[in-house]
C-alpha cells in the first residue's frame, strides 16, 4: 500500500505542478498583452492626441476635440484589456485537472482506510486497557473476599 500511496501522491504533485505551469504561462501572456496595451495607450496618447487635437481644434472647439480624443483612447484601451482577459489555459488544463482529481480521490480513499485502521487500533487498545483495569482494580479470583482471612492467619502466625 505504501508504494501505491506514494505513486498516487507523486501523480497528484505532478498534476498540480503542470497546472501551475500552465497557469503561469497564461498569466505571462496576459501580462504581455496588458503591457502592450499600456504601451499602445501611452504612445497613442502622446502621438495621436497631439495630431488629433491639432486637427480637431481646427474644425471644432477645443472642448469637443478633447472629448473625441478621450473616447478614442478609452475604446483602444478597452480592446487590449478585452484581449488580455480572453487568454485561457487550453484543453490540456482540463485533462490535467481530471488526472489531479483522480489522484486526489485515490489519495483520499487511502487516507480514509488509514483513518479506519487507526480507529480500529485505538478501539483495541482501549479494550485491552479496560480489561487490564478491570483485572487490577476489580476482584480477580475473589481475593478481596479471602484477604481478611489471610491477614488474620498472618497475624496469628506472628503472635506465636
Amino acid at each position: 500500500m505504501s508504494e501505491d500511496f506514494n505513486a498516487k501522491i507523486k501523480l497528484l504533485i505532478k498534476s498540480e505542478k503542470a497546472l501551475l505551469s500552465l497557469e503561469m504561462k497564461k498569466r505571462g501572456r496576459q501580462t504581455v498583452w496588458i503591457a502592450l496595451g499600456i504601451i499602445a495607450v501611452l504612445v497613442t496618447l502622446v502621438m495621436f492626441n497631439i495630431t488629433a487635437y491639432l486637427y480637431l481644434s481646427s474644425t471644432r472647439t477645443p472642448l469637443e476635440a478633447a472629448a473625441i480624443q478621450t473616447a478614442v483612447n478609452i475604446a483602444l484601451a478597452a480592446l487590449f484589456f478585452l484581449l488580455a482577459s480572453r487568454q485561457t489555459t487550453g484543453a490540456e488544463a482540463a485533462a490535467i485537472e481530471d488526472i489531479r482529481d483522480f489522484a486526489w480521490d485515490q489519495v483520499s480513499t487511502d487516507l480514509d482506510e488509514v483513518k479506519q485502521q487507526a480507529a480500529d487500533i485505538k478501539d483495541s487498545v482501549f479494550k485491552a486497557k479496560k480489561t487490564v483495569d478491570n483485572f487490577t482494580a476489580g476482584d480477580p479470583f475473589g481475593i478481596k473476599k479471602v484477604l481478611p482471612i489471610i491477614t488474620t492467619l498472618i497475624d496469628l502466625n506472628k503472635k506465636r
